[in-house]
């Protein structure tokens, strides 16, 4: 054979051997995406329209319904989850979206409401408990058909739409949707219920507050309980069982009555600011009147006074207490007092008295309530600017019969504390009044009890109209007579037109002599009081009687 002959066999014979190692097999149709008119459909292998599946093209994914084209712009379920497709019939993702009545012709969904779709595709629901989901940071609450949640919402994710919603409520979501995280709340609806943990009506408040946790959740106090107490911004607030934030007064305390001048709280009370925001006033000073539970006469007329607060926002209460390098006086309740107050020690408010309530005589004769079991102190009455303990000196009050002298220890007491009749620095005080001379007279006299109330002894001392003792041998002119004075107390009283005259030879021995200047023998009359002369009250005039001891 020539060559190409040769060639041309080899060829068929080539056709032949490859003919029978091949065997016969089914031609198929491509799998993919086709288009039919203005629809998509995706084909199979067997060249049908898929359905009810979910297919990708590129980086989106669509979906096909039951007829095979493309869904668009609908929420629908699959394989248990929900998902939306756009007006394309692309899946969204990561994306917010308002699902109304035409997303959800069939109303499966609900009402209207924003629905989110994650990064898979599936749509945030609510599944028992678990309705709080976090999307870039925030976090939002769903119901069990995927639709946000907003306004008051209850522990279990239901919207409360109660006439008092604020009551009940543990969560709060604005119209975006984000619930309240690490935020204040301001409700200015208005409510006719009351705390438990203050014992106010809503009513009384101007507005409420609210505040929400790192975990969204409303801060609350335990119903009838102390209030909910936290720092939040550097400062401390409290809140009631309803979670309003507590503007004035916490917990109301039972007042017991059982002294009458001091009504008594059985626990501290705690103030919080409402003309500063609300927080808990520590360590401060605050001018308020009490609640109606701790005063209500003082309440009902607003009666303030100044208030002081420890650092852990308690105020400070039936005692004597230091700030910075002053003491005042507080009751028991808590309101500072001024003027006169009686305290048992420092620990225990007896009574507070207006410095212009008494006399000089109610001191002298102890008609202050308490003041014989109890020790006296002044604190100024300067309420507004100062109010602070009076020590250590004398000081001048106006009583309300005058000006007079009082004088109190480094201790804040009263010289002659108690009703006792005490002598210091040349002086007599008792409770606190300095015993000074009638200013008519000049001089006056104060019997001293040197004995005991079993086996009195008594001893006689002229002060002037400062109060101090006149010592030495003395003829004292009253402008009424002369009071005789030996080695510092009163020897008697004579009405002599001429003041008598001491002698130490006198014809019935030392003393003092009457004296007239008009008989040639000056001295006739005689003895007045010798050295040795025994007095008694009687031999005190009334008009020159300071203080008589008991």
């Amino acid at each position: 054979m020539s060559g190409k002959a040769g060639q041309g066999l080899r060829a068929v014979l080539l056709a032949a051997a490859v003919s029978c190692l091949v065997p016969n097999v089914t031609a198929y149709a491509i799998e993919g995406w086709n288009k039919v008119g203005d629809e998509w459909q995706y084909l199979n292998r067997e060249d049908q329209p898929v359905t009810n599946a979910f297919k990708k093209s590129k980086e989106d994914w669509f979906y096909l319904d039951d007829s095979g084209t493309l869904l668009k712009d609908r929420i629908f379920s699959f394989g248990g989850d929900d998902y939306y497709v756009d007006p394309d019939g692309r899946m969204v993702r990561n994306a917010w979206v308002f699902i109304d009545s035409e997303k959800d012709p069939d109303g499966a969904y609900g009402d209207s409401a924003w629905h989110y779709f994650g990064e898979d595709g599936k749509g945030l629901r609510a599944k028992g408990k678990g309705f709080r989901k976090e999307i870039d940071g925030r976090t939002y609450a769903f119901n069990e058909n995927g639709g946000m949640l907003s306004g008051w919402i209850d522990e279990e994710g239901n919207v409360i739409e109660d006439e008092d919603p604020f009551a009940t409520a543990r969560y709060y979501a604005d119209a975006d949707g984000a619930l309240y995280t690490s935020r204040w709340l301001y409700y200015d609806w208005g409510s006719h219920l009351t705390s438990e943990v203050t014992g106010r009506s809503y009513e009384d408040y101007e507005k409420m507050w609210f505040y929400f946790g790192a975990d969204c959740k409303k801060y609350r106090s335990r119903a009838g309980e102390q209030p909910f107490q936290r720092d939040i911004d550097g400062a401390t607030y409290g809140f009631d069982e309803k979670g309003v934030m507590i503007e004035w007064w916490d917990k109301v305390a039972t007042i017991s009555d059982a002294v009458r001048s001091n009504p008594t709280s059985d626990e501290r009370v705690r103030y919080y600011s409402g003309y500063d925001g609300g927080a808990l006033m520590k360590s401060k000073w605050f001018w308020m009147y009490p609640s109606a539970n701790l005063d209500e006469d003082q309440n009902r007329d607003l009666e303030c006074s100044w208030w002081r607060s420890d650092s852990k926002g308690r105020a400070i209460r039936n005692k004597i207490h230091r700030v910075g390098e002053k003491e005042y006086a507080f009751d028991g309740i808590g309101r500072m007092k001024t003027g006169f107050v009686l305290f048992k020690g420092k620990s225990e408010f007896v009574a507070q008295y207006d410095v212009d309530d008494w006399t000089a005589a109610d001191f002298i004769n102890g008609d202050l309530y308490g003041i014989e079991k109890a020790d006296l102190y002044l604190f100024s009455p300067d309420e507004i600017n100062d109010g602070s303990m009076q020590s250590g000196k004398e000081i001048t009050v106006e009583l309300a019969d005058g000006p007079r002298t009082f004088a109190f220890a480094p201790s804040g007491k009263a010289y002659g504390n108690r009703n006792i009749l005490q002598k210091r620095d040349n002086k007599f005080y008792i409770n606190g009044l300095r015993l000074d001379a009638p200013e008519e007279y000049g001089y006056g006299i104060v019997s001293q009890n040197v004995g005991t109330l079993a086996s009195p002894q008594y001893r006689f001392y002229v002060v002037d109209r400062n109060g101090r003792i006149v010592n030495g041998r003395r003829v004292l002119n009253t402008g009424e007579g002369y009071i005789l004075v030996y080695n510092g107390q009163f020897l008697g009283f004579t009405g002599d037109e001429d003041a008598p005259r001491w002698r130490n030879s006198g014809s019935a021995g030392p003393g003092f002599y009457h004296y007239d200047r008009k008989e040639r023998n000056h001295f006739a009359r005689g003895l007045i009081a010798g050295a040795s002369t025994t007095v008694t009250q009687s031999d005190v005039p009334d008009e020159l009687s300071v203080f008589e001891a008991d």
